[in-house]
């Protein structure tokens, strides 16, 4: 396939395949999870004292959508609910013993993509990427 010039499409390709590796990976390993599912639990893993307001913030999802995910969660015994002393209002969210076990498959799942990705890439290539992609991110944030 010849390789695309125009940044645009090579962002949207990207992003594209990237997230058709990454379901593949998921299938392989034969988790019973969507991607919004492994999006939440990777943001409940690495959030401590993680709200479902925080995770509609961070997403720029409606927290009814949010709250619909981590219920679906919840029923499948991955993250806990407990009330949040400092807002009773809120609960903070947790992986349980099964989350916790299931994040690690998913870590390796994402490992192997990621190394697929970046095979005979230099590091400081990727690093360089990574700091552009971010300045990106921050000029389109600064946008809306």
């Amino acid at each position: 396939m010849p390789h695309q010039a125009d940044i645009r499409q090579v962002l949207w390709q990207l992003a594209f395949q990237f997230k058709v590796s990454s379901k593949r990976a998921i299938r392989d390993y034969d988790l019973p999870i969507n991607g919004m599912h492994v999006r939440l639990l990777q943001m409940i893993h690495r959030q401590p004292d993680c709200t479902a307001q925080h995770i509609a913030t961070v997403t720029g999802r409606d927290k009814a959508q949010i709250t619909r995910v981590i219920k679906e969660l919840e029923s499948m015994a991955l993250i806990t609910r407990t009330p949040d002393p400092a807002d009773r209002r809120s609960q903070l969210l947790a992986l349980s013993e099964t989350g916790q076990s299931l994040m690690a498959r998913i870590q390796q799942a994402e490992d192997e993509v990621r190394k697929t990705l970046l095979k005979g890439i230099p590091k400081k290539d990727v690093e360089a990427f990574i700091e552009i992609g971010n300045r990106m991110l921050d000029n389109l944030r600064e946008e809306s």
